[in-house]
């Protein structure tokens, strides 16, 4: 008899004119409210940014890389001419498009870095570089299309070994644009909100309504936010009394109440 009283006790109490529709619905509210304070957060920003950043930058690395594989055969038709797989430089020739995009993506992998850490690149040598190697490869790729080993000329080839040589010299001008871009968004979003200026014990109480991990129904927790803003207004801390006062249950139960607000 004395357990079924005290599981009694520690019942939750119940509108019974709650139906089972609007529990579930005030549950998903909470819920709902609780995702909004989650993503409203800047560090979650920020976070999404840094995201988005990586999956922007691997994109265009791809696509350089498809681009430099291209230019590759246009670089090794200058070089080797009418030579055959026969002759060592003709396997030698396929070595030095990998070797001018290797440094390449190196030193934009440096510069990214650097663009990281708020350091921007912009000295001469640096950009001087990226054009050599780059124009390298716009030259060598229109010259072998336009002296092809068979003596016919491709409008087709002659346009891609013209427009890809410099799709891939935009990239790699682009994507430290890019990388600076999407750090300054990342620093924005990561900001910290100032925080609120004090506010008396009553404005706090009136605005934060008194919540628990115990569920109540939607009269109850009128009833409890009325008393507290009242013990509130007092000075002094909510009570198990205080709430057996407002709600009328066991006091077992008001002492939960009350050591869940006092935490």
């Amino acid at each position: 008899m004395s357990e079924k009283s005290n599981h009694s006790n520690e019942t939750e109490p119940e509108d019974p004119r709650e139906t089972r529709t609007v529990r579930r619905l005030r549950a998903q509210l909470d819920e709902a409210q609780d995702i909004h304070q989650l993503t409203a957060n800047p560090l979650l920003a920020a976070v999404r940014a840094d995201r988005f950043r990586v999956s922007v930058t691997r994109s265009m690395w791809c696509f350089l890389t498809c681009g430099l594989g291209f230019t590759a055969t246009g670089v090794q038709a200058f070089l080797a001419g009418h030579l055959g797989p026969s002759d060592p430089m003709w396997w030698g020739a396929w070595l030095v498009e990998p070797a001018f995009a290797g440094i390449l993506i190196t030193l934009l992998r440096w510069e990214a870095q650097m663009l990281a850490h708020g350091l921007a690149v912009d000295d001469r040598p640096v950009k001087w570089l990226k054009r050599v190697l780059l124009g390298a490869t716009l030259i060598t790729n229109v010259w072998s299309s336009l002296r092809p080993p068979d003596g016919q000329i491709n409008a087709g080839m002659v346009f891609l070994h013209l427009v890809i040589p410099l799709v891939v010299f935009l990239l790699a001008e682009v994507m430290p644009v890019i990388q600076a871009r999407c750090n300054a968004a990342r620093d924005k979003a990561a900001e910290i909100v100032p925080a609120p200026t004090s506010t008396p014990p009553s404005a706090v109480t009136q605005a934060a309504p008194a919540r628990t991990a115990l569920r109540l129904p939607g009269h109850l927790q009128g009833a409890l936010d009325a008393k507290a803003n009242e013990v509130h207004a007092e000075g002094r801390a909510l009570t198990a009394q205080d709430i057996q006062e407002a709600l009328n249950v066991p006091e077992e139960y008001a002492a939960r109440l009350a050591a869940q607000l006092a935490a």
